[in-house]
C-alpha cells in the first residue's frame, strides 16, 4: 500500500522534537487518485503503475509537485535510493526494507519521493510494479552477477564459448569468445524469458558487434512443447561496429515463460569456418508494434532448396523475386524490405523466416513472414552426410545436454587408414544415454529396408544407443570393445524416418574421461525389400539372425537345428527386472476390433516364467502376460484383440530377472498373425 507522508519542518531535525513520532510533524492519509495535497505541498501523479520488465523507466515520469503558493518544483523532486539517502530513509523508518527500484528485477517496489522548497522538505510513496511481460529483463545488460549478467544464462550444447565482461564508456557488456563454433545454430546460446500474447507482433533488436563476422539469429522457443522453436531464424552477420539488427515475430497463440535466445552457432558461416570468433552485444530489446493489416502480399510461398543447386543461388541472388505489396490498388512493391539472411552452406537442415516489410508512413508496418528450408545436398536422401569422416565432423550435430549436467569434447583424429574418424570425449558422462548426443537429419521412407553399418571402438568395452526417429524411437545396442568392430543393423518402419542420433552418454562412473571412436556410418538400401503389415513382426523365424530385432542387456547369436533356426542367448548375470534385459521390434501399429495372436516358440535351460509385452506410444490400451519355458521347445500363444487404435507400439519379451546367470534362452519364432478383421471382417 502507498504511504503518504507530509513533512512541513525546516529540517528533518523536526521530527525529533515531538515526543519522536512522525505524527508530530503531520501524516496524512492515502490518495488513491495519485494527487496528494495539504497544507503544503500539492504532488500530481502518485497514481500506483505497472512497467514490463526490461522497458526503461524512470520513476520520476509523470510526477509533478507545487508549492502552496501554487509555484511549480517538480525539478526539485528526487526518487530516494538507498546510496544516496540514507538518513532519509532512515529516519522515515524504512531503511531496512527498502530496495532501489531497478525496472530491470521484478518485484513490488515501494518507492519514496523527496521535494524540496524554500527550506521545507516533503516526502510521499507509491508502489511501482516490474512485472515480466513481452520484454526481457536486463536487456540492457546493466545489471551483473558473478556468473555474467542478471537474468541470461549461456549454454554451449554443441560449441564453445567463453563469456566475458567488457567496459566500453564504463558500462560492462557481454562479450562471447568462440573456439569452437560447432555444426548446428544452437550449438551456442544466450537465453532468458518473457511472455508473449496471441496475434501480437513483436520487434525484437539486437545491437551487436563482431569483429570476425559472427552471425547470430534471435528467436523464442516453446518450453511448453519440448523447447520446440516457434518460427526459423532471422539471421544477420555482425561487423565490425556496433549496428541494429531487427527481426519481427507474430505469436500465434500466449506463451508464459517463452524461452528467449540469442542462438550464435554455426548459422551463415559458410564453408570455411574460422578457427575462433568474437561477439559483443550492447542490447536485446523487445517491443510491441502495431501491424497495418490493409497491406496484402503476393509471392510469399514457403520455399525449400537443397545446397549448391541453381534454384538455391537464383533465390540467394534476389529473394525479392516475384514477391508483391498492395494497399488496395496502390502497389507498394518497390517499398519492400526483406529482413533476414537465407544460408548458401548449411551443416544439418536449417529453417530460415525472411520478413518482407513494408514501412508505412503513419507508423503501423505491414509484415509478411516466409519460411525458407535449406537441405544438405546427399547421394540419396538417406545417406548420411560425411558417413566416414573423411570431411573432419563436418554435417555431425553435437548436442550435450549440460543442465543434467553433461560434458564431453568432439573432435577428429586419423582413423585407421588415415581416413578420418570422429572423436567423443566423455568428460561426464551425465545420467542418461540421451544427454550427450552426436546425430544427423537423414530421410528413411516408410516400408523400405535399410542396412546401417557401424564401425566403431571405445577406450573401455561399453556400449552405446543408436536412436533412430520415425513417429516413435527404434532403439539400437552398439556393442563397442577397445578395437574397431562392425555392427550391422536392419532398419525398417511403417512411418518415414528422420533422426539417426548416438545417444553416448550414461554408463556410470566408468565412462568419466572416457573416449569413443566412430570410424564410420553408413546407411544402404537393402537388397532384401519384402513388405510387411504394420502390425507383422519382421523376420519371425529368425532366418535372417537378428536382422530386424532390438535387443537390450545381452548379445544374441543366430543358428540353426532340428527344430528350425533361432536365436540364443546366455545370460552373464541376473538382474533385478525383467525389462533389464528384452528381445523386440518397435513401431507396430494394431487397429481397434481386430483379433491378433502373438506366436512364440523357445525353450530356457532354466525353467521360469518370462513376460511378454505389448505397449503402444499412447497408454489407453496395452497388453501383456507370461509363458511358463522349460528346457522343452515348445509354442505359445496369446490373443488380444485392442480396443483401441495404437501406433508406435513396442512388442517385446523381457528376459531379465534373478537366477538366470549362466541360464540359456534360445527362441525359434515370434511373430504376430491376424485372427480376425473386427467390424471390416464381418
Amino acid at each position: 500500500m502507498r504511504k503518504n507522508l507530509k513533512i512541513a519542518c525546516s529540517s528533518l531535525l523536526c521530527l525529533f522534537l515531538a515526543a519522536g513520532t512522525l505524527s508530530a510533524c503531520g501524516e496524512t492519509g492515502t490518495s488513491d487518485s495519485g494527487d496528494s495535497s495539504s497544507a503544503g505541498f500539492t504532488w500530481t501523479g502518485l497514481e500506483d503503475v505497472t512497467v514490463a520488465a526490461g522497458d526503461q523507466y524512470d520513476p520520476l515520469d509523470g510526477i509533478t509537485v507545487k508549492n502552496a503558493a501554487g509555484t511549480d518544483i517538480t525539478s526539485s523532486v528526487v526518487a530516494l535510493t538507498l546510496e544516496e539517502h540514507e538518513e532519509e530513509l532512515t529516519d522515515l523508518g524504512v531503511y531496512d526494507d527498502y530496495e532501489d527500484f531497478n525496472y530491470n528485477i521484478t518485484g513490488v517496489y515501494t518507492v519514496w519521493y523527496m521535494a524540496e522548497d524554500g527550506g521545507t522538505t516533503e516526502f510521499e510513496s507509491r508502489e511501482v510494479t516490474v512485472e515480466q511481460q513481452h520484454n526481457i529483463a536486463n536487456g540492457d545488460f546493466s545489471v551483473t552477477n558473478n556468473t555474467g549478467f542478471y537474468n541470461w544464462t549461456l549454454d554451449t550444447p554443441g560449441g564453445t564459448a567463453t563469456l566475458t565482461k567488457v567496459t566500453e564508456n564504463g558500462v560492462e557488456k557481454p562479450k562471447f569468445e568462440i573456439s569452437s563454433v560447432g555444426n548446428s545454430w544452437f550449438a551456442m546460446q544466450y537465453m532468458s524469458q518473457c511472455n508473449l500474447l496471441e496475434g501480437e507482433t513483436y520487434k525484437i533488436t539486437v545491437r551487436a558487434k563482431s569483429d570476425t563476422a559472427k552471425s547470430f539469429a534471435f528467436g523464442f522457443e516453446n518450453v511448453a512443447n519440448n523447447y520446440s522453436m516457434m518460427q526459423g531464424l532471422t539471421a544477420f552477420t555482425a561487423g565490425s561496429e556496433y549496428a541494429d539488427y531487427v527481426s519481427y515475430y507474430t505469436a500465434d497463440q500466449d506463451y508464459t515463460n517463452a524461452k528467449a535466445v540469442l542462438y550464435f552457432g554455426y548459422i551463415l558461416e559458410g564453408s570455411d569456418v574460422k578457427d575462433s570468433y568474437d561477439l559483443t552485444l550492447d542490447s536485446i530489446r523487445i517491443e510491441k508494434i502495431e501491424r497495418c493489416p490493409e497491406v496484402t502480399f503476393e509471392g510469399v510461398e514457403n520455399e525449400s532448396f537443397y545446397t549448391g543447386t541453381d534454384e538455391l543461388a537464383a533465390f540467394l541472388a534476389n529473394p525479392l523475386e516475384g514477391v508483391t505489396a498492395k494497399n488496395g490498388d496502390t502497389d507498394l512493391t518497390d517499398r519492400i524490405e526483406v529482413v533476414g539472411s537465407v544460408a548458401s552452406t548449411v551443416m544439418e537442415r536449417n529453417n530460415f523466416t525472411l520478413a518482407y516489410i513494408v514501412e508505412n508512413e503513419n507508423g503501423p508496418m505491414a509484415i509478411a513472414y516466409r519460411t525458407i528450408v535449406v537441405y544438405l545436398s546427399r547421394e540419396h536422401e538417406y545417406s548420411l552426410a560425411n558417413g566416414t569422416f573423411d570431411r573432419n565432423i563436418s554435417f555431425w550435430v553435437q548436442d550435450v545436454n549440460a543442465q543434467n549436467p553433461g560434458q564431453a569434447e568432439f573432435s577428429w583424429v586419423a582413423g585407421d587408414d588415415n581416413e578420418g574418424a570422429a572423436q567423443i570425449h566423455i568428460v561426464n558422462p551425465s545420467t542418461d544415454g540421451w544427454h550427450i548426443q552426436f546425430r544427423q537429419d537423414v530421410t528413411m521412407a516408410a516400408n523400405t529396408n535399410y542396412i546401417i553399418t557401424i564401425r566403431a571402438k571405445a577406450s573401455y568395452a561399453r556400449s552405446i544407443t543408436l536412436e533412430i526417429n520415425a513417429g516413435t524411437n527404434y532403439s539400437y545396442t552398439v556393442p563397442l570393445t577397445t578395437e574397431y568392430t562392425e555392427t550391422t543393423i536392419y532398419f525398417s518402419a511403417p512411418n518415414t524416418a528422420n533422426g539417426f542420433r548416438f545417444l553416448l552418454g550414461g554408463g556410470g562412473s566408468s565412462a568419466n574421461d572416457s573416449y569413443i571412436w566412430i570410424d564410420s556410418a553408413v546407411i544402404t538400401l537393402d537388397p532384401d525389400q519384402t513388405q510387411y503389415e504394420s502390425w507383422q513382426m519382421i523376420n519371425p523365424t529368425f532366418a535372417q539372425g537378428m536382422r530386424q530385432w532390438g535387443s537390450e542387456g545381452t548379445t544374441f547369436t543366430a543358428g540353426e537345428d532340428d527344430n528350425g533356426t533361432y536365436v540364443t542367448t546366455t545370460f552373464a548375470n541376473d538382474t533385478d527386472a525383467g525389462w533389464r534385459v528384452q528381445l523386440r521390434q518397435d513401431g507396430k501399429s494394431f487397429k481397434a476390433g481386430v483379433t491378433y495372436k502373438l506366436v512364440i516358440k523357445a525353450s530356457s535351460t532354466v525353467e521360469r516364467d518370462i513376460s511378454f509385452e505389448i505397449n503402444p506410444n499412447n497408454g489407453d490400451w496395452s497388453a501383456s502376460g507370461s509363458f511358463r519355458f522349460t528346457s522343452e521347445v515348445q509354442t505359445f500363444e496369446y490373443e488380444f484383440t485392442p480396443t483401441v487404435d495404437t501406433s508406435g507400439s513396442r512388442v517385446g519379451l523381457l528376459l531379465g530377472g534373478s537366477g538366470i546367470t549362466g541360464s540359456t534362452f534360445t527362441i525359434y519364432q515370434f511373430e504376430i498373425v491376424e485372427v480376425s478383421g473386427g467390424e471390416a471382417e464381418a
